[in-house]
């Protein structure tokens, strides 16, 4: 599975002065399709301190992407207008980490384990031994 791949996009409807919080993983994108919506970010550390940064302002058709970010974040969305909205929540699929790629070494070599011993060069020292 290549890294550009995503999965279907989540659809939400937003009612007037509805809000609702979402988990932005990384390589995901978060577009507007209908009406406006506020995007309050979490605190972040600055120091000995914490800093709320203003929210973000969407308006229908823009999108806010999340790449190149190491981490997931909770954003709070928010409707303040009197008309609906809707957004649409796009994921990338995620990557295989090393579990799953050990686990797909093991499952070939168990798969074909005389492919695995001819190819380790101890095909000819087990058959001499035997």
């Amino acid at each position: 599975m290549s890294p550009n791949t995503t999965t279907p996009p989540f659809t939400q409807h937003l009612t007037p002065g509805q809000g609702i919080w979402i988990c932005l993983a990384p390589g995901s994108t978060l577009r507007t399709t209908r009406g406006d919506v506020t995007v309050h970010w979490p605190p972040q550390a600055c120091g000995q301190g914490l800093q709320t940064p203003p929210p973000t302002w969407l308006e229908a058709g823009q999108h806010l992407p999340w790449s190149g970010q190491a981490q997931a974040v909770w954003l709070r969305l928010q409707n303040p207008r009197q008309h609906p909205a809707e957004i649409q929540l796009t994921e990338a699929a995620p990557a295989p980490g090393l579990w799953q790629q050990i686990w797909r070494g093991l499952r070939t070599t168990l798969q074909s384990p005389r492919k695995a011993a001819k190819g380790s060069g101890h095909g000819g020292a087990l058959h001499a031994a035997r």
